[in-house]
Parts: structure tokens; sequence; C-alpha cells
């Protein structure tokens, strides 16, 4: 079976490294190709160097920035080339590129995995969406319960099948803490709290430094990634006079370095479907402080972490205090390994595939 993975783009985020992990674990993975809309080779390998071991199988189309029905033919083009089965989507974007291009290759199924459900607030999203799933046979799958509830409850759409995120365990492995911070250029003898995700609004940077200063003094910031807000980020921090308990570390290459530096994983985000960094921090052995939103309560229990309701920052800072002192390690991972492996993930997502009809 040959399968055409699609997103927006190629910068480093947890849906796109699930679909990158997706198609190098699948069964299907020799005759399989991952193509974003957006974007160019150059970049997304000069952002995610990693990438260069998918060869001839990535494929960006530098799509412009409004609608662009040359990209449905260049999709088109794709699926005649390498004989594609199926067409799978990641998120909404891709989702109506990926139904344009079926309604041209009636052969090609399409599966669309929904990683949130909080895009069909807006009217429009919801009925390009309902309006889609008339038109075209789309078989959806969500990844976790809780999104496959809020995607019924915005469309009335039932999913087909619910498939939790998966994670290469041989990539998160927990190291010596001592050698990882010095690798990443951090400090020794203090707590480090870590948020990996994009510097963007509604991932809670902006409320970690406001009760930054309300921590033991022995306690710092650290944060992995890139994103508009940067520059604003760290003017913040120089304004509350905590800039130098802070460490941007940008685009982080061995995200298994910073798991392994920090003392407790933060993503006190107000909206998540399953994100990534929970899993691959747990993987690490690291106790986690989130939010209760998405499908995070769905991985996480009182062992492994704290969940906070969001908007709770007195909750966050309280929480955050209590992570450091939890047990960590092994039987973090242990726990995380039973339910988010990506060889299983893979493997229910090809009888996923091999169960269609079209």
């Amino acid at each position: 079976m040959n399968v055409l993975h699609l997103v927006q783009h190629f910068k480093i985020g947890g849906l796109e490294k699930m679909a990158v992990t997706l198609m190098q674990k699948s069964q299907f993975a020799d005759s399989s190709v991952v193509v974003s809309l957006e974007g160019t080779l150059s970049e997304a390998i000069k952002d995610w160097p990693q990438l260069t071991s998918l060869g001839h199988r990535l494929i960006c189309l530098n799509k412009a920035e409004k609608f662009d029905l040359n990209t449905v033919k260049k999709l088109s083009e794709i699926i005649k080339q390498y004989n594609i089965d199926v067409i799978h989507s990641h998120h909404i974007g891709p989702m109506l590129y990926a139904s344009m291009a079926c309604i041209k290759n009636r052969q090609v199924r399409h599966v669309s995995t929904i990683h949130d459900a909080w895009y069909l607030k807006s009217f429009k999203q919801r009925l390009i969406t309902k309006a889609l799933n008339r038109l075209t046979k789309i078989h959806w799958v969500a990844d976790a319960q809780v999104v496959a509830k809020d995607f019924f409850n915005e469309t009335a759409i039932k999913t087909d099948k619910t498939i939790l995120n998966g994670i290469d365990f041989n990539q998160f492995i927990g190291i010596n803490e001592s050698d990882a911070r010095q690798q990443l250029n951090l400090p020794q003898g203090v707590n480090l709290v870590g948020c990996s995700a994009r510097l963007e609004l509604g991932k809670g940077h902006f409320a970690l430094l406001r009760i930054l200063s309300s921590l033991p003094i022995y306690t710092e910031l650290v944060f992995a990634g890139t994103g508009s807000l940067h520059s604003k980020l760290v003017d913040y921090a120089s304004t509350l006079g905590m800039l130098d308990r802070v460490h941007f570390l940008g685009n982080v290459q061995s995200m298994q370095l910073f798991y392994s530096a920090i003392n407790v994983m933060c993503l006190y985000s107000q909206r998540e479907g399953l994100p990534l960094s929970i899993l691959e921090s747990m993987a690490c052995g690291k106790a986690i402080v989130a939010t209760d939103v998405g499908g995070i309560r769905e991985v996480l229990t009182d062992e492994q972490g704290i969940l906070i309701k969001p908007g709770n920052e007195m909750g966050l800072k309280t929480a955050i205090v209590k992570a450091i002192n939890m047990k960590q390690g092994d039987c973090i991972r242990e726990h995380v390994f039973s339910i988010a492996n990506a060889n299983k993930m893979s493997a229910e997502y090809d009888h996923f595939y091999n169960g269609l009809s079209s």
C-alpha cells in the first residue's frame, strides 16, 4: 500500500513529528511519502536536519499563502507518480487539499487525523469541515477520546477510530542530567522547569514568566522552540527582572538532551490535542505539570504529574514546586511506554488503512 502523509509545513511541532514518525514506523514506510503544503525542501532541511533521512520521500509544495488550485494539481501529480492508495491528512488545511485531490482521484482513500478540535469554534472552519465530509468520503481518526467527543459536538460527525499518539522510545531515553546541561550550556545546581512548545500565543510562556519571581530563587525556566513571540518574551522577562533566570534555547535538535536536562516539563496551554512533548518528556522520566485540556488526562495520572485548570496561575506555581519533588525516572517511563508507543500507533493505523473502503 502506498500512503501519502500531508501536513501544512515542516516546522518542528508535535503534529509534524507524529506524521513523520508514523510514516517511518509503518509497514508501508518504503512505499510512502510525506508532503508539506508550505515551504521549500531547503527550508525544511535547514530547520529540521533529520528530515534528510527521508530522501526522495520528502516533498515540499511551496504553496502560496491563499487557496491555490495549482497545489491540488501538484498533489494529483504526486498521487499518480507514486501510485498512492491512501492520502492521510493532518489538520484542516491539509484536509481541505486532500479532499480536493480525492475528488479528482476517486480511487484514493482519505484518512484525516484530528489533532485537536479548537479550530472548529470558527463557523467558517466548521462549515468547511462538514461540507467536505459530505462531498467526499473522509475516514476520521481522533488522537484522543476527548478530541473525538469535541469533534462530534462541533460537527455532528462521528470519528471512525481513536488512536493515541505514540513516540519512538529509542529516541527518548533519559541521560545524565549534568551532561545534558553541559551540552546545552545550562546551569548546574538549580531546578530547571522546561517548556517545549512553539513561542506562540496559547502555550503559556507569559504565565510562566509571571510566576517565576514567586518560585524559589534556585528555580529557572528553559524554553525550547522558536516562534513569533520570541522578542516579546525576552522583553517581558527583562521587564520583570527575570531575564537572568530564563534560558531561550531556540530550535533544539536533540530533544532527548532537553528533557534530560530539566527537572519538570510544564505545558500551560490553553488548548491541546494530545501533545507529543508530554509523552516525550515522560519517556525521559520527567514529571509533568500541565493544564487539564485536550487528551492530556488520558495519559497522565497523579503518579506522573499534576493537572491544573487553565487560568489558575496560583495553582501553576504550587504544582511546579510539588512536581520538582515527585519521584521520577523509570516509573514514569514505564507508564507512558505502556500506552504511547509509536510502534503500536503505527500498527493501529496500518490496520486501519487495510480495512478502508473507497
